[in-house]
């Protein structure tokens, strides 16, 4: 078993292109290395798994830097979806955007009682479209809408009930919890793990190329307004001076 730490809790471990291309590198290490079994992927601290994107590099972003934004988030997913290796993204604290995307498409999720979930991407102007696709196929379209619409959280309870998470438990047992469920796995056979993965990964992969060129076109338009660089900015001046989200 093998345990995969996004470490930057000073943000929230907000994921920067750096993380990104980090953690990509940390997966298909892992996949390749046969004594890991099953990969845990969680937050350091007790306040996040992760706060999504980092919104300091967001609000430089104009209309050409879309393409590579969604290119490189694109492939980060693709490689949880594509490991051999089954994961388990062990949830404690805020999983906010993009960091929700990141569990959703991981295989199985944990969550502390402290989680929340959120796609608060409306309230910074931006479109949400490959999150909806990651979560249509864990809770559909009804409740897909609820979240990227509104912009709402859920706490751990909620998220439940609608089948984002396999189970719940106190803070203090997540990680336990995430290594036990590990090593559930872990004592499977590899090759049958791999067998079942091709499979989801073609399960979750239909049409994720038109959802990939549509979220393109639809964060071109987006950040070509200027409203997500305003919305941004104006959070980050709130959180300089103490005011949560």
């Amino acid at each position: 078993m093998a345990l995969v730490v996004l470490d930057r809790p000073e943000r929230l471990n907000a994921l920067s292109q750096r993380m990104r291309e980090e953690l990509i590198e940390a997966l298909r290490a892992l996949d390749a290395a046969p004594e890991a079994r099953a990969i845990v992927v969680t937050g350091a601290g007790d306040r996040a798994f992760a706060a999504g994107q980092d919104l300091d590099e967001a609000r430089a972003f104009d209309e050409d830097a879309v393409d590579r934004w969604i290119d490189e988030w694109t492939a980060l997913y693709q490689t949880v979806l594509e490991l051999a290796t089954p994961t388990v993204a062990a949830v404690n604290g805020y999983a906010v955007g993009a960091a929700f995307q990141l569990a959703a498409v991981c295989d199985l999720r944990v969550a502390s009682d402290t989680a929340r979930f959120g796609m608060p991407e409306v309230d910074d102007a931006i479109p949400c479209i490959t999150g909806s696709w990651s979560l249509y196929q864990l809770i559909g379209r009804g409740r897909v809408a609820d979240l990227v619409l509104t912009g709402r959280m859920i706490d751990a309870q909620e998220a439940l009930a609608w089948g984002l998470v396999s189970r719940v438990v106190p803070a203090a047992r997540l990680r336990d919890e995430a290594h036990a469920t590990a090593a559930l796995l872990a004592a499977k056979s590899a090759t049958t793990h791999a067998l079942n993965k091709r499979l989801l990964c073609r399960l979750a992969n239909e049409r994720l190329s038109e959802f990939e060129a549509y979220a393109k076109e639809a964060h071109r338009t987006a950040f070509g307004s200027g409203e997500p660089q305003v919305a941004m900015s104006r959070f980050l001046a709130k959180q300089a001076i103490g005011r949560p989200r």
